[in-house]
């Protein structure tokens, strides 16, 4: 292949590896290749896969299949979670697939980086790189106003259930005065949401020394000009990361939105203790102390049929949840993972008894979201406009500054007229489970 051409990025996974293919793609781009989203002018497909748990492992086997049969004689490049995870043995499962390309650094490719990956045979790792100086250059694929902020890869927590720690190595955090001269040019060029991710936020700066934390970080963030709204997501609930100066950071600046993800995963300090996760009281400590923000939202994400999990310890975690906790909340049934630890332990919950666990919970957080929302009726929020809504463009949607692009909930507005990425005030008039009904307020 020659040394340049026209290629597609077809991204999967969360938003982690969303930044990951927009830095890619910025260093396909410097070695003189053009993106493409039509099949029948494409040179190269690269997929970005996610690996984390069973499902996600089949969508990207099913996305690699899929496009191979569309366009057989392109030529075909697997990068991210899969590789890293299940090593040589794709050859053999997926001679399909020219090249195989390991990195856990995208943001540091060279150009010549990029060749060896596009016309290398087999298996490609790339260990070299070191960050030139300054933020990596990025090809923004969210619309023009949102952009996620990458501050950290890498864990080093050891959960039983989890792949990460083993497909993406240790905590690595990217360097604060390379994280605040990004966010400067993506607010330069238009973007008003700024969404922070790491694999855990709340660890940030653990490994660049002292005084480096996320609390400094959103201090250098939160004062920049031109920032509407910063959020954060991904915040393991360490109380040692979670502390007082990181709340009074949070309380500090308006542009840092009243919204914290914080994935509690359960609270029977049975389960906990076996998912080598921290017991309840330290998930209440984080979550008591986070509520010390006035107006603040959190959401979370908990597991529900982990090995040995009994009605009892489900019955304790839907009576937490009813407690009313959470603004919003995602279930997710555990997956058996090889080469996690939980994956050896006894006391499997079949599966139609976690689909009946996730669905009595989803229930109970449904009333729970439901009040929320009817509470806000009669308030005027900020709201970003996304567009004209899917179902008639007689009616725009947007979200609120607590509100996720795609994972959570929106604003249906029925009255008045703005602009996409505008932030305009909306008086809330109706309220459902996960979406707001309003109008604009004129301005």
């Amino acid at each position: 292949m020659g040394r340049s051409g026209r290629f597609l990025l077809y991204s999967l996974g969360c938003p982690k590896n969303l930044v990951d293919s927009e830095w890619l793609s910025s260093r396909l781009m410097e070695a003189g290749w053009c993106p493409t989203e039509d099949l029948s002018e494409v040179d190269a497909i690269i997929v970005n896969t996610c690996s984390f748990i069973r499902p996600a492992v089949e969508e990207s086997i099913d996305a690699i299949l899929t496009l191979h049969q569309k366009v057989p004689e392109a030529r075909l490049i697997v990068t991210g979670c899969l590789p890293l995870r299940y090593g040589t043995k794709l050859r053999a499962l997926f001679p399909e697939v020219d090249t195989f390309f390991l990195s856990r650094r995208m943001e540091v490719l060279s150009a010549t980086d990029i060749q060896e990956m596009l016309s290398g045979k087999g298996w490609v790792v790339h260990h070299r790189g070191v960050p030139s100086g300054g933020p990596p250059a990025r090809t923004i694929s969210t619309p023009f106003y949102t952009a996620y902020v990458k501050i950290a890869d890498g864990c080093n927590r050891r959960c039983a259930f989890c792949t990460l720690p083993v497909i993406r190595g240790r905590y690595r955090s990217r360097p604060q005065d390379d994280i605040v001269q990004e966010v400067k040019g993506l607010v330069a060029n238009g973007v008003k949401e700024i969404i922070l991710v790491a694999q855990d936020t709340a660890a940030y700066g653990t490994d660049l020394g002292k005084g480096h934390t996320l609390a400094a970080l959103l201090n250098a963030l939160g004062g920049l000009e031109g920032v509407v709204w910063i959020k954060l997501l991904y915040l393991y609930p360490d109380v040692r990361r979670i502390d007082t100066s990181l709340v009074e950071v949070i309380r500090c600046y308006e542009s840092i939105c009243p919204v914290v993800d914080v994935p509690i995963q359960h609270v029977s300090p049975v389960v906990l203790k076996s998912m080598r996760r921290p017991g309840p009281d330290a998930i209440r400590r984080v979550l008591q102390r986070l509520k010390g923000i006035p107006d603040i939202h959190l959401r979370t994400t908990v597991m529900v049929g982990f090995p040995g999990e009994t009605e009892e310890d489900f019955k304790r975690l839907c009576d937490f949840v009813g407690e009313g906790w959470f603004y919003s909340l995602g279930v997710f049934p555990y997956s058996d993972e090889e080469g996690t630890w939980a994956y050896k332990l006894s006391g499997k919950v079949p599966e139609e008894e976690k689909d009946r666990r996730v669905e009595t919970l989803m229930g109970i957080q449904q009333e729970v979201s439901l009040s929320k929302n009817r509470d806000l009726i009669g308030s005027v929020l900020p709201v970003v406009i996304e567009g004209s809504h899917e179902e008639t463009d007689l009616l725009l949607k947007g979200r609120t500054a607590f509100q996720f692009p795609e994972i959570d909930g929106g604003v249906v507005i029925n009255r008045g007229t703005a602009e996409v990425g505008e932030i305009v005030p909306v008086r809330m008039t109706d309220a459902g489970t996960y979406d707001l009904v309003g109008e604009i307020v004129e301005r």
